[in-house]
């Protein structure tokens, strides 16, 4: 074997040592991108002060307060990424809803015309049965597909005559008008249900808006975002009516909700309410009931901002409130008391059953073991900085949060030392965004597998409250 001389050792070991450092941008680079973000910030304020559908609502102390915020952000932040992190989490929690910041290949026209096309996949409507009970669960109201898999749904729970329905809207965070069909087809009569206030309105009113102020106007009716967006922000008030559909089912219905449930699901839940027939399970939603338009920027950034406020003919305003359920009970366990109640089970008694299984599953379920996503994403834990841990949430649940590139990885959850994992259930390896995957807790399982389209955070939620079923729950933050 050739061996080195001292020189070659020597530049070796400078090379070695300039691969193992971390670059970072000079101070001439850093100068530039705070110059361009707080271009990118200013840009984002005039766009709120031209469009945003309450003015009044941009005088507060909270909304400068978080303008602040955002151009020390710009000043500070090292990389685009970082600012647009920073933005979007000091926006989780800020004055009002729909305000969020991306990077985009597209322009604001095409990302609109690419959703009015979009179809989400298989995994945003399935059909489960617990004997005469249709499960109708719906997890977007994003997606053409979406829209038509509901109306699917409904003729084949007519078909196979179900006495009961139960829609399960826990995981639904919103999207466009697929609500339309899934309250269409419980009703007999048309309601009016609501009314979308744009800036017009506020420029020349002080007082919310209420039902005979639309009585004259003609329901808007379609499918395309693009549309709906050009009629909202051309009138003061646009009225809102859900219309019966065939096939009807006359049965009972029970809608379960959570406080994840948000936005155009909101509005759906809302209007489920007005039927005697349908029960809501589960926890106030989200209060986030707002119709935001994306906006371009400077430097590849595109904004997210309301253009549109919401106020059900029912309960008012749902921004900042929320919709609460006819019987309040952890959402865990609102499918439970909802299958009890279809079967006959007395309110009360169900209750007392669920409430139980609630306490049992305070009990950290996998006691003191600590447990990780180990896969080809972090070298099956040897990389421990980027080695993410699961938090105990409560109820049977674990949580964590990560982001991976695009790509297609393997992986199980274990604690480090290997004493036990969750893999796949044979033939049941691919876990898909958005679906529930049964796990095994056997030794010498699959591998468990997802594939990700492009950089995506992800929330991966492990459900252990039943031992003998862990499901594994993946969603796009």
């Amino acid at each position: 074997m050739k061996q080195l001389n001292m020189k070659q050792a020597g530049i070796l070991f400078i090379v070695l040592i300039l691969c193992s450092c971390s670059f970072r941008p000079s101070s001439t680079e850093v100068k530039h991108l705070h110059q361009d973000l707080i271009v990118v910030t200013d840009s984002i304020s005039q766009l709120m002060s031209k469009y945003h559908y309450n003015p009044a609502e941009l005088n507060t102390n909270e909304y400068r307060a978080l303008e602040t915020k955002v151009m020390g952000l710009a000043n500070s932040a090292q990389t685009q990424r970082e600012y647009l992190t920073g933005f979007n989490d000091y926006w989780k929690d800020g004055p009002f809803s729909h305000v969020t910041l991306g990077l985009s290949k597209k322009n604001a026209q095409q990302m609109a015309e690419y959703l009015d096309t979009l179809r989400v996949g298989e995994q945003s409507v399935s059909l489960q049965w617990n004997q005469k009970t249709a499960i109708l669960t719906v997890n977007t109201m994003m997606g053409v597909d979406t829209k038509e898999r509901i109306i699917e749904a409904y003729r084949e729970v007519a078909s196979k005559e179900a006495k009961a329905l139960i829609i399960d809207l826990r995981n639904n965070t919103g999207g466009t008008f697929a609500g339309l069909p899934l309250v269409g087809h419980v009703l007999t009569d048309t309601i009016d249900v609501g009314i979308f206030v744009s800036r017009k309105w506020w420029e020349n009113n002080t007082r919310e808006p209420k039902l005979a102020d639309v009585q004259n106007l003609t329901p808007w009716e379609g499918w395309s975002l693009m549309t709906f967006w050009k009629d909202v922000q051309e009138d003061p008030l646009t009225r809102i009516q859900f219309t019966p559909m065939y096939p009807h089912f006359a049965g009972s219905v029970y809608v379960l909700t959570s406080s994840k449930s948000a936005s155009a699901a909101e509005f759906t839940i809302d209007a489920f309410a007005h039927k005697e027939k349908v029960t809501i399970i589960g926890e106030t939603t989200a209060g986030q009931m707002l119709s935001q338009k994306m906006y371009d920027l400077p430097n590849g950034f595109q904004l997210s901002l309301p253009i549109a406020e919401y106020y059900s003919t029912r309960i008012g305003k749902i921004e900042g409130k929320g919709v609460k359920p006819d019987i309040a009970i952890d959402q865990s366990v609102a499918m439970d008391l909802a299958i009890s109640l279809t079967q006959g089970v007395d309110l009360e008694d169900a209750l007392a059953d669920v409430k139980q299984k609630i306490s049992k599953m305070n009990e950290e379920p996998l006691g003191v073991n600590t447990i990780y996503l180990l896969g080809n994403m972090n070298g099956w834990g040897k990389k421990s900085k980027i080695t993410p841990r699961f938090e105990y949430k409560g109820k049977g649940v674990y949580e964590m949060h990560t982001t991976l590139k695009n790509g297609s990885y393997e992986f199980k959850i274990a604690p480090l030392d290997w004493g036990f994992d969750y893999g796949a259930i044979p033939d049941q390896e691919k876990v898909f965004l958005g679906k529930k995957t049964p796990l095994a807790r056997v030794p010498g399982s699959n591998n468990l597998t997802i594939d990700i389209e492009g950089e995506a955070t992800l929330t991966f939620s492990l459900d252990v409250g039943d031992v003998n079923s862990a499901t594994l729950y993946v969603v796009k933050n």
